[in-house]
């Protein structure tokens, strides 16, 4: 069993031992045996063949479970595909959602940290509540950060100059989208987050966090608002940092400084805050992560599919940044499979370099990041990511015997053993708060044949006539975005420090 990620691989492992669950927390760890004997009528998981690990976070989620290309979007450059994820037809939130769920508990995760979009806009405060409904649904943990922007961009640069250079019945349309959002929007919003605040903060499995989606859909008095209103509620705040090397070079243009100076000087910092990706952080920004404290939510395979690189982990690893594992709704096999997410992580760090011993994530880095790291960065500071007395009994049961067969050389650590090997075959059991969500191939709260009839029938309906000319806005927009980025970037853009194969 694994009790504190934190302290591996120094300590952190008990073996031969039992967790005593009482009013969805950790009671007590002893010897099984001894528990079982001690609690003959509890109901009992797990064996002394089975390894027992916290419940994992996937620490960047929107809630999708039907993928992109499931949908007609193949992936692309972050900036041309944009647009296309603004096409993707609006299902149902509280079925997607919960279908998206399912699928993550079945590969062990117990809590989430959901960054929303408006899949409709204009539908924020509906859409928020279907999906929390849907985590309620499935039983899981969730650190909701409720989505708001109040300027939509369609490129970087000049917007008013790329909306007067499209044909007139085109620019009429997008700059009907491109209204910004006005103060009774922006009024609303707050109210929403300080309802939504209240309304739920009795709620041990949620939080509620501030959600200006993108910095640069943002206006900066929009973001020192957040940055003052989180402070007074006490509340995190999640948001996309640095994705794309096209980001970057917009920030350094538009701010007139780097990008993670530039959210300091808004109030946006410390350690409950969190950004997702962080793929184009400087040397400079990594060090300026770390003395903020705040937690940066790596996507790899997202980063990998939309063409934005490989971010600097391993040296905000090294230098003490707080960095957790998400999957942006866009896995690598596209099934919310988040082993496949830690594996790829595992791998993808171990760059060349003229350092003999440079440093990587070892398997113990990865399974905090997962865990502990993940909790932290979805401000779930009350001892989730850990089994220890008090803590949320949230855990993960896998079968060692099947995962390490046929054969496991002694020497392996089971961590080793469980970052490398580990698939969500091996899972048997998955608890958050002391209930089984999943147990031996079965949910155990919700149908899991019946949410995918529904997912299936939901897509195959058509959308409604507005969405359909909305995307068809959208479909003409896409060449005059692409010929907007052929002469991307603006003069002065800088290298990254850190690019593969460049030694």
């Amino acid at each position: 069993m694994v009790t504190d990620p934190s302290t591996l691989p120094a300590g952190g492992m008990t073996e031969d031992a039992g967790v005593l669950v009482v009013g969805g927390r950790v009671e007590e760890i002893a010897r099984w045996r001894t528990l079982i004997e001690r609690y003959a009528d509890v109901e009992t998981f797990g064996s002394e063949r089975h390894l027992v690990l916290p419940g994992f976070v996937n620490a960047h989620h929107h809630g999708r479970g039907l993928s992109g290309i499931q949908l007609g979007i193949p992936d692309d450059f972050l900036e041309h595909w944009l647009l296309d994820y603004w096409r993707m037809p609006p299902l149902d939130v509280h079925l997607d959602t919960l279908y998206s769920n399912l699928r993550m508990i079945r590969s062990g995760v117990t809590t989430v940290i959901h960054s929303s979009y408006a899949r409709e806009w204009g539908r924020i405060e509906a859409e928020t509540r279907d999906a929390l409904r849907a985590y309620a649904d499935a039983g899981i943990r969730v650190a909701y950060a409720v989505g708001f922007e109040d300027r939509v961009r369609f490129v970087f640069g000049d917007q008013a100059a790329f909306l007067a250079s499209l044909p007139r019945d085109l620019a009429g349309r997008a700059h009907a989208l491109a209204q910004p959002a006005g103060e009774a929007e922006t009024e609303r919003y707050f109210a929403f987050v300080s309802d939504l605040h209240e309304q739920t903060s009795t709620n041990p499995a949620l939080r509620i966090l501030h959600g200006p989606s993108w910095h640069v859909w943002c206006s900066r008095r929009l973001l020192e608002r957040v940055a003052e209103d989180a402070r007074s509620r006490d509340l995190g705040i999640h948001l996309h940092v640095l994705e794309s090397p096209l980001e970057r070079d917009y920030a350094l243009h538009a701010y007139g400084m780097d990008c993670v100076s530039y959210l300091e000087a808004v109030g946006i910092h410390g350690p409950k805050v969190s950004f997702a990706h962080g793929t184009w952080l400087s040397e400079a920004d990594i060090d300026q992560c770390a003395e903020s404290s705040l937690s940066i939510c790596h996507n790899p395979s997202s980063n990998l599919r939309l063409r934005n690189g490989i971010a600097p982990v391993a040296r905000m690893i090294e230098r003490g940044v707080n960095v957790a594992i998400g999957m942006d709704s866009w896995g690598m096999s596209s099934n919310d499979d988040v082993l496949e997410e830690l594996r790829l992580a595992a791998l993808l760090h171990r760059l060349p370099s003229r350092r003999r011993f440079e440093s990587s994530p070892d398997s113990f880095d990865l399974l905090r990041m997962l865990t502990v790291n993940g909790a932290r960065a979805a401000t779930f500071t009350n001892g989730l990511g850990r089994l220890l007395p008090v803590s949320p009994a949230d855990a993960v049961i896998l079968d060692f015997d099947r995962m390490a067969g046929p054969w496991l050389d002694d020497s392996v650590h089971p961590v080793e053993a469980f970052v490398h090997l580990a698939r969500a075959q091996h899972i048997d059991t998955v608890i958050a708060a002391g209930e089984p969500l999943y147990h031996e191939g079965r949910f155990t709260r919700v149908d899991e044949a019946a949410v995918v009839r529904e997912v299936a029938a939901a897509a195959a309906a058509s959308p409604d006539p507005a969405f359909r000319a909305f995307s068809q806005t959208l479909r003409e927009l896409r060449p005059h975005l692409e010929r907007h980025y052929e002469d991307w970037p603006p003069a002065g853009a800088a290298e990254s420090f850190y690019v593969v194969n460049r030694r």
